[in-house]
């Protein structure tokens, strides 16, 4: 039988407006009318309504929602000015204040009769701030560089956007726009055809964005941590995806869905490294709590805690062969542990801890031989080690600005990254390289 298109109209008309709103239409309600006095911080009566967690959560008065009952949950009369305590009726928002209108009164209450449901997708507060235009010329720092694998290519970590650059002519092929914050981590796939870029805003929330080299196509926007990304490690399967946040967390996401797969909970500090065994087995991350920690990739179970750092750590990297792991930070000592098989429990001794640098190490990064360890820090130093004695084969020349970016280019060659926006390249006998750059650096840096 065949249905009239006004009919068919209809039909459709009735399923749209039947279709229960999403949980981030109340939270625009809530940051509307609520946050002032429930906010995480100092809640008004122990009711936190800026997140879904602490609004299931409930306050002193008790759960708020019953999940299918907007007529029994208490933010309802409470909205409604219907919600008795003590003889006193509880009026929210409180006072003279400018009250709820009814259509976002029934929104909040067909969300709650649909089953009160957490958001389809992370929620992105826009924060509207004032302009100040600076009066010199801001630096536009580099705080993350990788290699692409196979090419002549870099890709710059800056903020709000990753540039993918020629290592010969310095030149600007491509610009990949629209982060948010700074980039803070980049990571390569094996084959280099994706670029991993992790940032975010701080306190509100990390994001990483998925790029194609070749077209420069965005592939993904991943979304889920509560705070930015400070680190970024893709597993050698290139199936999985690990991002490190302020929020204390590590999360593992699968790069083909993007879905979250794990959220590994123990540190109790920013994670500022990442990397992955070379077998994929096993992830190694970097603390500010003073901590490295080995975690099992399948569970996500916690497998040992190598607390002999006195203060943050920055930076983790495991050699090729996947035995050793070293790690840097503010201590300014590089550590060395072999990592057993299972990478059990007291089954990983250090074996070096050296005095490497006057300043915090910022960054490590292995050869792909696994001989030679490069490390930088704070003190605008950057050295060359011969990893099997840790013994200092090169001290570079004194570096312009931090270079937290570090990377490898060819089995001789590595290429810095600094906050003053400049690149330099050096061979392995801490030969500068990068009079090819010099008339791009200047450009480069004001980008």
């Amino acid at each position: 039988m065949r249905v009239a298109p006004f009919i068919l109209l209809f039909m459709l008309a009735i399923c749209a407006v039947a279709a229960p709103p999403d949980y981030a239409a109340v939270d625009a309600i809530f940051s509307k009318y609520c946050l002032d006095c429930h906010e995480s911080k100092e809640p008004e009566a122990k009711l936190v309504l800026e997140n879904y967690e602490g609004l299931m959560k409930g306050g002193e008065n008790g759960v708020v929602i019953v999940p299918g009952k907007s007529s029994d949950s208490q933010l309802v009369k409470m909205v409604e000015g219907k919600f008795v305590k003590d003889g006193k009726v509880l009026f929210m928002p409180p006072k003279k204040r400018k009250k709820l209108e009814a259509a976002e009164v029934a929104t909040i209450q067909a969300w709650i009769d649909a089953g009160a449901k957490p958001p389809a997708m992370a929620i992105v507060r826009e924060i509207t701030v004032p302009e100040i235009k600076p009066k010199v010329s801001p630096r536009n720092p580099i705080n993350a560089i990788a290699h692409i694998p196979n090419s002549t290519a870099i890709a710059l970590g800056r903020y709000g956007e990753v540039q993918l650059c020629s290592s010969e002519t310095g030149s600007v092929i491509r610009t990949f726009s629209g982060h948010h914050g700074n980039v803070n981590a980049l990571a390569v796939s094996a084959h280099g055809h994706r670029i991993y870029a992790a940032g975010g805003e701080d306190s509100r929330f990390g994001e990483l964005k998925i790029w194609q080299v070749a077209d420069g196509k965005l592939l993904r926007t991943i979304q889920g941590h509560k705070d930015a990304i400070y680190s970024v490690a893709i597993s050698p399967d290139g199936k999985t995806v690990a991002t490190g946040s302020y929020d204390q967390k590590i999360k593992l996401w699968d790069v083909k869905s993007g879905k979250e797969l794990k959220t590994l909970s123990g540190h109790n500090g920013c994670v500022y490294g990442l990397a992955f065994r070379p077998d994929g087995k096993i992830l190694a991350s970097a603390s500010g709590d003073r901590t490295v920690k080995l975690w099992d990739v399948a569970t996500g179970a916690r497998r040992d805690t190598l607390s002999q750092p006195l203060k943050d750590v920055y930076t983790v990297a495991f050699t090729p062969d996947g035995k050793k792991l070293a790690a840097g930070g503010v201590d300014n000592r590089i550590r060395i542990w072999h990592i057993s098989e299972s990478a059990a429990e007291t089954k990983n001794p250090i074996l070096e801890s050296k005095f490497a640098h006057e300043g915090a190490i910022l960054r490590l990064v292995f050869s792909a031989d696994g001989k030679t360890l490069v490390s930088t820090a704070d003190d605008r130093t950057a050295k060359i080690w011969n990893f099997s004695d840790m013994r200092e084969r090169v001290l570079l020349e004194k570096q312009p600005d931090w270079a937290p970016a570090l990377d490898f280019v060819s089995a001789n060659e590595i290429v810095l990254g600094r906050l003053d926006g400049t690149v330099g390249f050096y061979d392995l006998n801490g030969k500068p390289l990068d009079i090819r750059l010099s008339a791009q650096n200047a450009k480069l840096s004001k980008k």
